[in-house]
């Protein structure tokens, strides 16, 4: 367990860029800022078991600790949310407590089969539960931290 973000990235080095872009098959999630943030790969370098869910990356906000879960999947928008959740848990039991308020949820599809309102209850029962905010987009995530 890691007590800041610091200790997260230097024990790490291997799964940690400094970066704003993550991108995979054609989906691409960019932060636009000139803030410094450091990207993780959290599926395959963070997290090796094959045996629990994770999201694909992680960003680091480094002027104020908020930290960013990213999903780049193809349709299933459900599927990603739960990667999202699980690794928001898997966080807060063995890597590094973050606060509620300071997680972000993004999940980049090739198409999102889900109505208006399908989409909408998923973003609010993750506010609810799991972090501040939760965006859905296809193919290409920019975002503009507030």
């Amino acid at each position: 367990m890691h007590n800041n973000f610091d200790d997260l990235i230097e024990a790490n080095q291997d799964c940690c860029l400094k970066s704003k872009v993550a991108s995979e098959n054609g989906k691409r999630f960019e932060i636009i800022s000139n803030e410094c943030f450091t990207r993780i790969r959290i599926d395959d370098c963070l997290i090796t078991s094959k045996q629990v869910q994770k999201c694909d990356f992680g960003f680091v906000r480094h002027s104020n600790d908020e930290f960013y879960f990213v999903e780049l999947k193809g349709k299933d928008v459900k599927v990603a949310l739960d990667q999202i959740v699980s690794a928001i848990s898997i966080f807060e039991s063995s890597i590094i407590k973050i606060p509620k308020e300071k997680r972000f949820g993004f999940i980049v599809s090739s198409r999102n089969p889900l109505s208006g309102t399908e989409t909408n209850n998923l973003k609010q029962a993750f506010a609810k539960k799991y972090g501040r905010l939760l965006e859905i987009k296809n193919k290409c995530c920019p975002y503009i931290p507030k």
